[in-house]
């Protein structure tokens, strides 16, 4: 029996696996096994309810709230380290056949990669090589991006830049190619869809919350959109938090809503006449789907998942205008839907990574 551990922490990370964790579900040799961090653990618990497919669910936090203030995440830094690092989990079976996923480059990502290696399991990197060739930008993202990938056994990327960087660092690892992001299998199945007069916002970097004069700006990005364009504005906490404390002004054609399930929120983008985000995922949603895209940052690790109607800012209120007036009424082929999960499994059974 192939016990497969999904140390999963945040909600992109729960969206992106459900996919690869179904597919192994429907194997009589496979076990699931999700571990849960605890970092977003409402919006995780929440994603994870509507899964049809059965695991076994590990708790390792304490905490009783989603972690979104810094003093948060210390006290849950330290105390998983304490007791899931220092002290090793004697309830993990140290087969040398078990595999532990990991994905993306969150803090828990990080910490399921330490916590695989302490108990000795084989450790997979799903979106393996993304980098924006700048140590500190994103903070910690880069770091933990680089951290994981050398410590990963078996390294998993969605496209050819990504996988060539991969194959001469790291040639002695397994490193796989599959032809696209998991995240394209959670997006339905219903692609004809009509623009309507609404534009989707989010942001909720670091680099665009700590910057005053970046938010600002974003801010005025949207306060220049014409009125009948009407805008909802999608919070994360830390993002709630920061529009409490500075109090900017936003047009009337500005709503603010608390973060919607996955599934409400794609319908929302299929919809949508443009979306401006600094949101990794949302990018790729958007690519995949033939969505009107500003992305509120001077960078990408994603250039494969660009379209001519797609935008880096690089936070230019002017640059960012013109492109939307020139795109907003322009729709776009979505791409047909595959099945990663499915190479992802087979190169697992061809390279013996599962028995």
């Amino acid at each position: 029996m192939n016990k497969i551990y999904f140390f999963i922490g945040t909600k992109a990370q729960a969206i992106k696996c459900l996919p690869l964790m179904e597919t192994l579900s429907e194997f009589d040799d496979c076990n699931i096994i999700f571990v849960n961090s605890g970092q977003h653990k409402s919006i995780v618990s929440d994603v994870m309810s509507k899964s049809t497919f059965s695991y076994r669910e590990i708790k390792l936090y304490k905490n009783k709230d989603d972690i979104t203030k810094y003093v948060q995440a210390f006290v849950w830094l330290f105390s998983f380290t304490f007791l899931h690092l220092i002290k090793k989990n004697n309830k993990i079976d140290p087969h040398s056949n078990n595999l532990c996923v990991i994905h993306g480059d969150t803090l828990s990502t990080l910490m399921g990669g330490i916590w695989a290696k302490r108990n000795n399991l084989k450790l997979v990197h799903l979106e393996s090589g993304l980098t924006s060739n700048r140590l500190l930008i994103p903070f910690p993202e880069e770091i933990v991006r680089r951290i994981v990938a050398k410590i990963s056994n078996v390294l998993i990327s969605f496209d050819k830049d990504s996988f060539n960087r991969l194959s001469i660092k790291y040639r002695k690892k397994s490193i796989c190619y599959i032809s696209e992001n998991t995240i394209i299998e959670t997006l339905g199945n219903n692609l004809n869809f009509e623009n309507t007069n609404t534009v989707t916002v989010t942001l909720h970097r670091t680099e665009n919350l700590f910057s005053k004069r970046n938010f600002q700006k974003f801010v005025d990005l949207l306060n220049s959109i014409p009125e009948k364009y009407k805008i909802t504005w999608y919070l994360h906490e830390p993002t709630e938090n920061f529009l409490n404390r500075y109090k900017p002004n936003l047009s009337k054609n500005i709503t603010t809503s608390k973060l919607l399930g996955h599934d409400d929120f794609i319908e929302k983008i299929k919809k949508s006449s443009f979306v401006i985000t600094d949101g990794g995922s949302i990018q790729e949603e958007c690519y995949y789907l033939g969505k009107n895209t500003i992305i509120w940052r001077n960078t990408t690790e994603r250039p494969f998942a660009l379209n001519k109607n797609m935008l880096i800012s690089n936070y230019s209120v002017t640059k960012s205008q013109k492109f939307l007036l020139k795109y907003i009424d322009t729709n776009y082929k979505p791409k047909e839907t595959v099945k990663p999960s499915e190479e992802i499994i087979k190169y697992f059974r061809n390279n013996n990574i599962l028995k």
